[in-house]
């Protein structure tokens, strides 16, 4: 059983996961190789995440699942959307923590 992490360690995973994101490029109005360009930052950042955070995916029934530091979460529009429903799950385990 791994131990727990700190909150200063998941504020820390979040704000790092917040910057991948924020890094994305910026996609520009009907101009599909900007959106693979997202699309591939996105799937990058993630990939990263499980090479040197400790993340692991999985991509059953077509969807993606991310866990990291005990936040798990689930999406099916892509990484980029993983990316964002990981960091508000791991805001509601920091708030689960702090009613408990």
């Amino acid at each position: 059983m791994k131990k727990r992490i700190s909150d200063s360690e998941l504020l820390d995973l979040i704000q790092l996961v917040k910057a991948k994101k924020a890094g994305l490029p910026d996609v520009v109005t009907r101009n599909s190789s900007t959106l693979a360009a997202y699309f591939r930052a996105a799937d990058a950042a993630v990939e990263e995440l499980v090479k040197n955070h400790g993340a692991r995916l999985t991509r059953p029934r077509g969807e993606q699942r991310l866990s990291m530091a005990g936040v798990a979460t689930t999406c099916t529009h892509g990484s980029s959307g993983l990316l964002t429903n990981w960091i508000n799950a791991a805001y509601r385990e920091l708030d689960r923590r702090r009613l408990a």
